[in-house]
């Protein structure tokens, strides 16, 4: 993908996936969303991508960084996007590191430094393979902090699972991903056991889809096959006040508490794929899908009622989804009826 597509992605083509992602992501329920910017190419296509959070109407972090494999500094960029993105509104800003795995520890210590510069949370991707020592190296280098989210540890040892709950770290597991790609069991229940409450992802919509829901129960459905653990509320918690404290945002959202803002889903109890709901929190784990999801609000204002998004010219977009789609592919060279897989 990042080799093959990437290069061919022009603004507008980032501005109405990101949109069309973004407004997927509102209708399955998610009021909040850290977009992993896999696309860096120009200022234009930041700007796109930020635009197009910010039409969604959503609670976005918008998670910027260079692109694996390379040195180049990203100072200036991210610096140009902080000046818009203060912290304030529904779209915030964090930085994606490389990592060990992808740059040098030089990188991986310059970028740290800007973000504690700028106060700005970080995520890293993780080898999943687990012949790296990626936690290990960054607290040997002074470098782990608490203020960032590892993504795919599944190959991370028990002992750096420990050294993330000692810095107050957080995890993202993406279990959908990470078990059709082969990264090994997803580290939900070795982290809960190293102190370490983890978050959920999907990681990429082609994969596993937008949604939240089956997330939860792939997750669920895995630790339970392992050991047994885990219970529903667990996985509310991951989705929710988990997920809120690993991007910075748990002084706003992620529980129904008072003062803070008003990120609220209401889900339909008389549809029969639920009915009759006896145990809350077993029926959205066990049973919860998208087509549950009648009302979704982000800080009071009613972005989904009824079951239908509110504002948005679903047919308008589609079209113009589609025409991107085959644009890029066709400058690719790819073709578009599912028989190309990408390398990388």
């Amino acid at each position: 993908m990042h080799r093959t597509v990437k290069p061919h992605y022009r603004p507008e083509d980032v501005y109405v996936g990101t949109l069309l992602g973004r407004l997927e992501a509102l209708h399955s329920g998610v009021t909040t969303m850290l977009d992993w910017y896999h696309v860096a190419q120009t200022h234009d296509h930041e700007d796109a991508a930020v635009a197009a959070l910010r039409d969604a109407r959503g609670r976005s972090v918008f998670c910027l960084g260079a692109g694996w494999g390379t040195t180049d500094p990203v100072d200036a960029d991210i610096r140009r996007v902080r000046a818009d993105l203060t912290g304030e509104g529904p779209v915030t800003l964090a930085l994606g590191l490389r990592g060990p795995d992808d740059t040098d520890m030089d990188t991986v210590a310059r970028e740290l430094k800007l973000a504690d510069e700028l106060g700005l949370r970080t995520s890293l991707h993780v080898d999943p393979s687990g012949t790296s020592r990626t936690v290990a190296d960054l607290r040997e280098h002074g470098l782990l902090r608490g203020t960032t989210t590892f993504v795919h540890a599944n190959g991370i040892t028990d002992e750096e699972l420990r050294m993330l709950a000692d810095a107050g770290a957080s995890l993202s597991v993406s279990p959908d991903v990470e078990l059709k790609m082969g990264f090994g069991s997803p580290v939900t229940g070795r982290a809960l056991a190293a102190g370490v409450r983890p978050t959920l992802s999907v990681d990429d919509v082609p994969s596993a889809g937008g949604d939240l829901f089956s997330t939860m129960r792939t997750a669920f459905a895995v630790q339970r096959g392992l050991d047994g653990g885990l219970r529903s509320r667990d996985l509310l918690e991951f989705t929710t006040i988990d997920a809120a404290r690993s991007c910075g945002l748990d002084a706003r959202t992620g529980s129904v508490t008072p003062g803070k803002d008003a990120d609220l889903i209401l889900l339909r109890t008389d549809d029969l794929t639920v009915f009759p709901v006896t145990d809350p929190a077993g029926s959205i784990v066990s049973a919860g899908h998208p087509g549950l999801v009648d009302t979704v609000l982000v800080a009071g204002q009613v972005v989904k009622r009824d079951g239908e998004l509110v504002g948005v010219d679903l047919p308008a977009l589609r079209a113009r989804l589609l025409a991107s789609r085959d644009r890029i592919a066709a400058a690719a060279g790819i073709p578009v009826d599912g028989t190309w897989q990408p390398v990388g």
